[in-house]
């Protein structure tokens, strides 16, 4: 598996539309997109910062793995997301060393694998190949 660069980080808020005003003012960042992404269970919103993004996330309901996250700890950083070369060599990769990996389908349709942190050192990843349209 090779890992090619930091595609985003999902921050869990409580309040999306006042994390947004927060990043747009205090750092500039531009709001590209977002919106309600039902098979996660969450909303979100990504800033633009480089080649890279900021996604704020909170959870459409009081259940699920988002809101969990925020009533044990409150509002911060949930998860890395790595763009991969090819995401079925990384899924295989992983689960040969023994890795729970969740596979997931993204507000787009993209195919997505999260790794549980405890093959990571305690950091959710978020794996994802991006193809050339």
């Amino acid at each position: 598996m090779k890992a090619k660069r930091i595609d985003h980080v999902a921050i869990a808020v409580t309040n999306l539309d006042a994390a947004v005003a927060t990043y747009q003012h205090n750092f500039g960042l531009e709001h590209v997109n977002g919106g309600e992404v039902p098979s996660l269970g969450i909303r979100n919103a990504f800033l633009q910062l480089g080649d890279a993004q900021i996604e704020l996330i909170t959870p459409l309901s009081d259940q699920g793995p988002v809101a969990d996250f925020l009533a044990r700890q409150g509002s911060g950083m949930y998860l890395l997301a790595l763009e991969v070369e090819n995401l079925d060599d990384a899924i295989a990769t992983l689960q040969n060393q023994g890795a729970r990996v969740n596979l997931a389908t993204g507000s787009t349709g993209q195919r997505l694998a999260f790794v549980s942190p405890r093959a990571t050192h305690g950091v959710l990843l978020q794996l994802l190949e991006r193809r050339e349209a």
